[in-house]
C-alpha cells in the first residue's frame, strides 16, 4: 500500500453534532468521526503540510522472536491469526513465556509491541566518581565522607559490597515491556527500542544508594523476625521532622515514574524529524532486588496468579477510571474542550426536551451525584461519552494515559487530545520474599488490552495455572506454552462473516493480543541457563 493508505486513524465512539442541539427534540442518531495525527495530515487533505517521511524504526516484530521478513510478515496474516512465540524459549529472561496474535482486520499491522531485555547497571554521574574514589583509597579509610546529594536523599552510605575492580557499584535487573499502539505503531515502535535504556539510565543514577538502602532494609527486616522489639524507625528520632523516609522501592519507583517521561520527551523531540505515527498504552515489569515493580500507564494489565490467589497488579488507566483527574483539566482548562463539550457527567443523555428539567450530574471533585436544572450548556456532547460499550474521551480515545499521541486531533472539532493524556505510570510493588512459599505454579501475567477484553482476572490464572500443571517440569518452554494456550483462549476460533468466535461460546477478542507470563521462581533466584531446575516449593520463611 502507498504512504497515503497507510495513514492511521482511529474509529472513535460514536457521537452528536454539537452545533443545532437547540433545534432537536432528541439526540442526533449517532456518527463515526475520527483521531487523525497530524502528522499524517496528507491523508485528510493536508491542514497541516506532511513534511516528515521517514521512519526511525521501521515495522518489525520483537527483537527476541529473531523473525526474518518472510516471518514477519506470515504473522501478519489477519484470515489465520497464528500464535506467534519466541524460536528460543529458553534465551528468554527468566524462562519468561511470550506469545501474541494480529488483529482480525483493525490495522494492517500488529500494532502491539514488546521487549524482554537484561540490564546491566552501573553507577553514573558524580556518584560514579566517588565511588571510584573510595574504591582506590579502600585501604586507607573505611568510610566516605557524605556527598550533597547523600544528604538530599537523607541517607548515609556506606561500602557497597557489588562494585567492580575499579570500584563501581553494579547491578542486574529485568525489565519485559508491553507497547499497545493506536492510530499507529510508530510509538509503541520507539518504545520499544527505548525505553527500557531510559528506565536503566534513572537507575544507574541512584545505584549506590539503592544497593545500600537495600541491605540496611534486609539486615533490618532480618532483625525485626528475630527480635520483635526492634524498630527501623530508631533513626528517626535523631532527625526528627526534617527529611522524608527514603526507601529502596522509592528509589526504583521514581526512576521508572521518570523514564516514562523521559520516553515521551524523546518521542516528542523525535517526532520532529522523523515520521512517528500515534501512541501507546504501555506497562512494564521490573524485576530487581527480589522484587516486582509493575508500571502501567493505559490499558494493559498484570496480575499475579499463585495457588492461593489471583490479585492485580496494576489499574486500567481509562475515561472511567480517570473522569475526575480528566474533568479537573477541564474545569482548570476550558479551552481544552471549548464550546464542542460539557465536561460534567449526566445520569442519562439529555436532549432540548430536558430543559429547564432536573438531572443528576458529577464535576471533578465529586464521587457522588448531585442534582441541576438542564441549561443550553448541559445539552453539548459529555467530555467522556459512554454510547458505546467502552467510554471515550471527547468521543474518541478509549485511554487517559500512555506515551506518544502528541499530534492528535479529533477530526471534527480540532481538539487536541495530549493535555488530558498522562506518560506517568502507576506502580505496585511485590516483595517476593513476602510470600510464603514460591512454586514454580506461581506467575505474574502481562497482557495488553486485546485479551482482557474478552477474560477475566480469574479465566487467566485459570488457563495458566492448568497449562503449567500439565507440563514437563524440566521444560524451560513451559511458560511459552502457557502464554500459547493464554493468547489462544482469547484469540478463539475463525467464524462466519469474518467473526472469531471463543471455545466456552461468545465473540472473542478480534484486536491485537499480547501477552508474557513470569516465573516469580525465576525472578527471586534467576537461574543460567544449563543449571539444574529444582521445581520444589521454596520457603521463604527463613
Amino acid at each position: 500500500m502507498d504512504g497515503a493508505m497507510i495513514a492511521r486513524v482511529v474509529r472513535s465512539a460514536i457521537t452528536r453534532v454539537s452545533t443545532g442541539i437547540a433545534d432537536q427534540e432528541e439526540p442526533t442518531p449517532p456518527r463515526v468521526a475520527m483521531v487523525v495525527d497530524v502528522s499524517d495530515a496528507n491523508f485528510i487533505g493536508g491542514f497541516i503540510p506532511a513534511i516528515v517521511e521517514k521512519q526511525k524504526h521501521p515495522y518489525s516484530r520483537p527483537e527476541f522472536l529473531y523473525f526474518t521478513e518472510e516471518e514477519t510478515a506470515l504473522s501478519a496474516d489477519q484470515s489465520v491469526r497464528p500464535v506467534i512465540c519466541p524460536k528460543q524459549p529458553d534465551k528468554m529472561p527468566l524462562y519468561a513465556g511470550y506469545a501474541e496474535v494480529v488483529n482480525a482486520g483493525k490495522t494492517v499491522e500488529n500494532e502491539d509491541q514488546a521487549c524482554a531485555k537484561v540490564l546491566s547497571l552501573m553507577q553514573q554521574g558524580s556518584e560514579a566518581e566517588e565511588a571510584a574514589e573510595v574504591g582506590n583509597s579502600r585501604s586507607q579509610t573505611t568510610d566516605r565522607r557524605p556527598s550533597d546529594e547523600d544528604a538530599l536523599m537523607g541517607i548515609e552510605l556506606e561500602s557497597s559490597t557489588d562494585e567492580s575492580a575499579n570500584g563501581q557499584c553494579r547491578a542486574e535487573a529485568v525489565l519485559f515491556g508491553i507497547y499497545d499502539g493506536h492510530a499507529g505503531s510508530g510509538a509503541a515502535l520507539m518504545a520499544a527500542k527505548c525505553l527500557h535504556e531510559h528506565v536503566k539510565s534513572r537507575l544507574s543514577e541512584v545505584l549506590e544508594a539503592l544497593l545500600q538502602l537495600d541491605r540496611q532494609e534486609s539486615y533490618v527486616l532480618a532483625r525485626r523476625r528475630s527480635e520483635s522489639a526492634y524498630s527501623i524507625t530508631g533513626s528517626e528520632g535523631s532527625n526528627p521532622g526534617s527529611l522524608p523516609r527514603i526507601t529502596s522501592e522509592s528509589l526504583v519507583i521514581g526512576a521508572l515514574e521518570a523514564a516514562f517521561v523521559d520516553m515521551d520527551e524523546q518521542i516528542a523531540e523525535e517526532k520532529q524529524h522523523w515520521k512517528i505515527p500515534g501512541g501507546c498504552a504501555t506497562i512494564c515489569v521490573l524485576v530487581i532486588l527480589g522484587k516486582i515493580y509493575v508500571a502501567n500507564a493505559g490499558d494493559c494489565r498484570a496480575i499475579l496468579a499463585t495457588a492461593g490467589e489471583t490479585r492485580p497488579m496494576s489499574g486500567d488507566h481509562t475515561p472511567a477510571t480517570e473522569r475526575k483527574r480528566l474533568q479537573a483539566m477541564a474545569f482548570r482548562h476550558p479551552e481544552l474542550i471549548g464550546a464542542s463539550f460539557s465536561r460534567l457527567e449526566y445520569s442519562r443523555c439529555l436532549a432540548k426536551k430536558d430543559l429547564r428539567r432536573k438531572v443528576l450530574y458529577r464535576d471533578w471533585f465529586m464521587d457522588g451525584w448531585a442534582s441541576k436544572t438542564v441549561r443550553e450548556t448541559d445539552l453539548r456532547p459529555p467530555m467522556i461519552s459512554d454510547r458505546l460499550r467502552k467510554k471515550r474521551l471527547l468521543h474518541t480515545i478509549g485511554v487517559s494515559r500512555g506515551l506518544g499521541d502528541h499530534h492528535l486531533l479529533t477530526a471534527d472539532d480540532k481538539l487536541a487530545i495530549k493535555p488530558f493524556l498522562s506518560p506517568v505510570p502507576e506502580v505496585q510493588v511485590l516483595a517476593i520474599r513476602s510470600l510464603l512459599s514460591v512454586t514454580s505454579l506461581d506467575v505474574v501475567i502481562v497482557a495488553s488490552d486485546g485479551l482482557w477484553d474478552v477474560l477475566t482476572n480469574e479465566d487467566a490464572a485459570r488457563i495458566v495455572r492448568s497449562a503449567l500443571s500439565s507440563s514437563d517440569e524440566a521444560d524451560p518452554s513451559r511458560y511459552t506454552q502457557a502464554a500459547q494456550e493464554l493468547v489462544a483462549a482469547a484469540r478463539g476460533n475463525p467464524g462466519d462473516h469474518y467473526r472469531w468466535t471463543m471455545n466456552v461460546g461468545g465473540p472473542a477478542s478480534t484486536d491485537d493480543i499480547t501477552a508474557f507470563v513470569i516465573p516469580l521462581k525465576h525472578a527471586l533466584a534467576p537461574l543460567q541457563n544449563g543449571d539444574d531446575e529444582d521445581d520444589d516449593l521454596l520457603s521463604l520463611d527463613s
